[in-house]
C-alpha cells in the first residue's frame, strides 16, 4: 500500500530526487533537501504542508498563484515560503540551485506558520536563513555534522523563520524588468562572494556594468531594500555564522566580513541584532550546553 502523499513526494515527482537530504532533530523536526535542477516551467499542485524555498544560486525564479493571480520573483539569496493548499506555477528558464525545508511531520506545524495562511508564496530577504541552510547542506554533504549540531541548526532555522515571516512588513516582493532582475542577481551573487572586499555602491555597480545611481534605484526596486542595507545585513549574518561555528576572535571576524575595525563592527552588529557580538556568542554557547544537558 502506498504511503500518504506528502509535500516531499509531490516535489520529488516534479523536479526529481535531491542531491542532498538531511533530517534535523529540531522541535519540530525538519528535513532539508538540496537541489540543482534544469527547469523551464512547472505547475505545483496544492501542497499538504508549507515548504520553505531557500534560493542559493542559478537563475531568478518567477512564480504565480492562480488563486489570487499574484506574481512574484525569487533571486539567489532570497527565501520563499510556499503555503499549504496553494497551487503554484513556477518558471525558471535555466539551471537553479536551492534547498527546500520541509516539516517532517506535516501535522506538527509551528503555530506561527499555521497562523500566516497567505494566499500565495511570500518572499523575504534573510541572509541568516540562507547561511543556516548552506551550513546544513555542507555538513550533510561532508558528513561533518552530528545529530546535536544539526538539531541546533534546525532550531535556529525555525526561530529565524519566525522572525522573518511573522511580521509582514519584512516581506519583500522582488519585481522589475528582466534587465533589473539581472542586475540584482549579479549584485547579490557578487556581494555574497566578496563580503571581505570593497562593496561600495560604486564597486557593485561597476561589477554589474551600470552607473551607481541607476544601480541603486534598480536594486531597491527589485529587492525592496537599498544596496547598503543589503550589504550590511549580509555581513552581519555571515558574522553570526562565524560567531556560532568558529573560535575566531571578534576582531578577526570583523575583518573577515569586511568591517574596517572591531569598534565599527561591534556598533553595527549591536544595532542590527540588539546584542553585542560577544553576548551573541555566549548566548549560542549557553544554548548548546543546555541542549547537551
Amino acid at each position: 500500500m502506498a504511503g500518504p502523499i506528502t509535500s516531499r513526494s509531490l516535489v520529488h515527482g516534479i523536479v526529481g530526487r535531491p542531491e542532498v537530504s538531511c533530517r534535523l532533530g529540531s522541535a519540530p523536526p525538519l528535513v532539508v533537501e538540496s537541489y540543482r535542477v534544469l527547469l523551464e516551467s512547472a505547475i505545483v499542485p496544492p501542497l499538504p504542508a508549507p515548504v520553505m524555498l531557500v534560493h542559493t544560486g542559478g537563475k531568478p525564479l518567477s512564480y504565480r498563484s492562480p488563486r489570487s493571480g499574484a506574481a512574484g520573483r525569487s533571486l539567489p539569496g532570497l527565501v520563499t515560503l510556499v503555503p499549504r493548499l496553494v497551487r503554484g506555477e513556477f518558471a525558471l528558464g535555466g539551471v537553479g540551485e536551492g534547498a527546500l525545508v520541509y516539516f517532517e511531520n506535516e501535522k506538527r506545524i509551528p503555530p506561527w506558520v499555521a497562523s500566516l495562511a497567505p494566499s500565495e508564496p511570500v518572499t523575504v530577504v534573510d541572509e541568516l536563513i540562507s547561511a543556516i541552510v548552506r551550513q546544513v547542506v555542507a555538513a550533510a554533504r561532508d558528513g561533518t555534522g552530528d545529530d546535536l549540531y544539526l538539531a541546533s541548526l534546525g532550531n535556529a532555522l525555525i526561530i529565524q523563520g519566525h522572525h522573518a515571516f511573522a511580521r509582514p512588513v519584512h516581506a519583500e516582493h522582488p519585481r522589475g524588468s528582466r534587465s533589473g532582475l539581472l542586475i540584482a542577481h549579479t549584485a547579490t551573487e557578487y556581494v555574497r562572494a566578496n563580503l571581505d572586499g570593497d562593496l561600495s555602491v560604486e564597486a557593485i555597480a561597476h561589477r554589474c556594468g551600470v552607473g551607481a545611481t541607476h544601480f541603486s534605484n534598480t536594486f531597491r526596486q527589485v529587492t525592496g531594500i537599498t544596496p547598503h542595507r543589503y550589504v550590511r545585513r549580509a555581513r552581519i549574518e555571515r558574522a553570526c555564522e562565524l560567531l556560532r561555528t568558529t573560535a575566531l576572535g571578534i576582531g578577526e571576524i570583523a575583518g573577515a566580513v569586511g568591517f574596517a575595525g572591531q569598534s565599527h563592527f561591534c556598533t553595527a552588529f549591536t544595532r542590527e541584532r540588539g546584542v553585542t557580538p560577544s553576548a551573541y556568542r555566549r548566548s549560542c554557547m549557553e544554548s548548546g550546553r543546555a541542549a547537551v544537558r
